[in-house]
């Protein structure tokens, strides 16, 4: 499923094998092995090719032949770009961020009138 998701999405934005191994530092044989299913990338290669596809890590692990999620305004556009950025935080502070950032909007929904709670 993973490298019938990369060939589809580098197809559709009309980007050859060799432009994407060289953007990830691979050979073009290590990409191709990603599509054709007979490696798979680390984690830290995963998130490269997220970026540089600009879509989820999710994305390529969906069982649905929906299309990557994208940003439906400039301020969800920010958010995703925030969490992206959150992903280098080791995870006991990463988590301390997202629980502050979760405790602001529930105060600001609250105040307003609009929690769902």
């Amino acid at each position: 499923m993973l490298g019938e998701r990369l060939k589809k999405i580098r197809k559709e934005k009309k980007i050859t094998q060799d432009e994407i191994a060289i953007f990830l530092g691979v050979k073009r044989q290590t990409y191709s092995a990603y599509e054709r299913g007979v490696s798979v990338p680390d984690s830290l290669t995963l998130k490269k090719l997220a970026d540089y596809f600009e879509v989820s890590t999710d994305f390529f692990f969906q069982t649905t032949e929906d299309n990557p999620p994208m940003a439906q305004n400039l301020q969800e556009q920010r958010l995703l770009l925030l969490a992206r950025k959150a992903e280098r935080i080791p995870n006991a502070q990463r988590e301390r961020v997202i629980a502050s950032f979760e405790n602001d909007i529930k105060m600001c929904l609250d105040l307003l009138g609009l929690s769902d709670d």
